[in-house]
């Protein structure tokens, strides 16, 4: 790539990341600068990440045509070499003090020896003069202060240059690993790109470039806050938001869209659609037990909008773009980052369910509808009552206007217990040829709260498929009881005095021909 005169490259300042539209797959990123016309004026934009698509390089610029545009791959190791001398540079400085602190090491090597001879020759004095007419005590006294003082401060420059040496040692390591990452990062190559516009002399314009990056993500997250005083759930939308693209996004709007580029670009295929047919031999009925997860369709009721800080959200036909309330700094490593959307207070009707066969407690459950400006993705929800944080719960797609339920924990001031009485087959040959399997379910109820409580218990009887299997509820069951009978849903609503306890019985039978396989049932 020839590059244009230095006269004509008239930056003002140096572009930054404006705003990123992340994708759940890739990123698109806005650069920004202004420039100052010189007539035929280029706008660089350097540093740009190797992971850019270098066909997705797109400029444009107000109030100036544009003539072309230009990208280049250049290495980190020319912008890099300044520091890099600087570094050896200190490198070689910390070297010249290490051959000082040796040779100081070496000197107070050299006084630990000569204060052993001095002591050797104090105690050859003593031993000679012992056995002589005169000893003289001061003389030894002298003798070994002289070589006591040497020692001292043989011991005391060994310290010295021992402690100096182990800080030089912190430095030189400082050093090498400097170094090594410059050598790293000198391998290492960006993109560079030139964008050629000529616009009037002496003013000055905006130029933007964006490009696609792979290596992003985003994911949907929540934080629901119970106020059951005011009756209200607060929901705060966030999005978890990671990037491995080597370019920190800092200071830039985030938008996060749920469109993936790739895929709403290609059309589906048409294959091959095939009739067959093969032979299967008669099979006796089997009875068994199917266990489903009942789902509704979403129809918004309508429900007003919640109040609070809302989101802006832009629809593009099959996805959804939102924008960040507040620019976030993203870093180019791959690290988690936090990004709040919005917040909005739903109103909630709170209630106290247990559902004693999956699990023998009872929850506190807010039943809520999705009041907000858009659908709320399947993400974690993060809890939280009066009591403080409560846990994680996964919160499935909801619609706009749609009705859903949060479960802010369990109270244990609420006891529940289930029995079963009596599971029991009756011979066949009774009742025309049919079999009855015959159920019986006792809940026992205790409020140890100090105010009264109603607590909603659900439980399940099966719900037939079959004409000839018939599935009914008996009158010993507990009265008031209320029946779903797409879904076979039993629920009570179980009023409780303080300290009061209660029981619940639901009896139920099932009758089916007797000519039925009925060991899965």
């Amino acid at each position: 790539m020839t590059l244009l005169p230095l006269t004509l490259l008239a930056l003002v300042n140096t572009s930054q990341v404006s705003s990123v539209v992340i994708y759940p797959d890739r990123a698109q990123v806005t650069r920004a600068q202004t420039v100052a016309c010189t007539g035929a004026t280029t706008a660089v934009f350097d540093h740009l990440p190797q992971a850019a698509s270098r066909e997705s390089f797109r400029a444009r610029a107000a109030g100036a045509t544009l003539e072309g545009l230009t990208a280049d791959t250049v290495t980190l190791e020319a912008s890099l070499e300044p520091e890099r001398q600087k570094w050896e540079a200190r490198g070689l400085e910390l070297d010249r003090e290490q051959a000082v602190l040796e040779a100081a090491a070496a000197r107070a090597g050299d006084l630990a020896r000569l204060s052993k001879g001095f002591t050797d020759v104090a105690v050859d004095r003593v031993t000679h003069e012992l056995t002589g007419p005169k000893p003289d005590p001061r003389a030894w006294a002298a003798a070994f202060d002289s070589a006591m003082a040497v020692r001292l401060r043989g011991v005391k420059e060994a310290r010295d240059v021992a402690e100096k040496q182990r800080v030089l040692k912190q430095k030189l390591a400082e050093v090498e690993s400097e170094l090594s990452r410059l050598k790293t990062l000198a391998e290492r190559s960006e993109q560079r790109v030139e964008v050629r516009l000529s616009c009037p002399e002496g003013t000055q314009v905006s130029v933007e470039l964006t490009y696609l990056v792979g290596g992003t993500s985003w994911t949907p997250l929540y934080e629901a806050r119970a106020e059951e005083a005011a009756g209200v759930v607060e929901l705060t939308s966030l999005a978890t938001v990671r990037q491995a693209t080597g370019e920190d996004w800092a200071g830039a709007k985030l938008f996060l869209s749920t469109a993936l580029p790739r895929q709403d670009a290609t059309p589906p295929e048409v294959t091959p659609l095939y009739v067959s047919a093969w032979k299967r031999p008669k099979e006796r009925k089997v009875l068994v037990r199917r266990d489903e997860q009942q789902r509704h369709a979403e129809a918004g009721p309508g429900e007003r909008e919640a109040g609070g800080e809302g989101l802006r959200v832009v629809s593009q036909g099959l996805s959804v773009q939102w924008e960040a309330q507040e620019a976030t700094r993203v870093p180019g490593d791959g690290s988690a980052v936090r990004v709040r959307l919005g917040r909005h207070r739903l109103k909630a009707d709170f209630s106290w369910r247990t559902a004693p066969k999956l699990h023998p407690v009872v929850f506190r459950v807010a039943r809520l509808s999705n009041g907000t400006p858009f659908p709320l993705l399947g993400g974690p929800v993060s809890i939280f009552r009066d009591t403080g944080f409560l846990g994680h719960q996964q919160l499935e797609r909801v619609a706009k206007g749609a009705p859903f339920e949060l479960t802010f924990g369990l109270e244990e001031g609420l006891r529940v217990k289930r029995t079963v009485v009596e599971e029991v087959q009756r011979p066949k040959g009774l009742f025309g040829g049919k079999q009855r399997f015959r159920y019986v379910y006792r809940f026992q109820l205790a409020n140890l709260r100090a105010r009264p409580e109603k607590v909603e218990l659900a439980e399940h009887i099966p719900v037939s498929e079959l004409d000839d299997v018939k599935v009914e509820l008996e009158p010993e069951s507990t009265a008031g009881y209320t029946l779903a009978a797409e879904d076979g849903i039993a629920t009570w609503k179980v009023a409780l005095a303080p300290g009061e306890q209660r029981t619940v019985d639901l009896v139920f039978h099932v009758d089916a021909p007797s000519d039925y396989d009925t060991g899965g049932l």
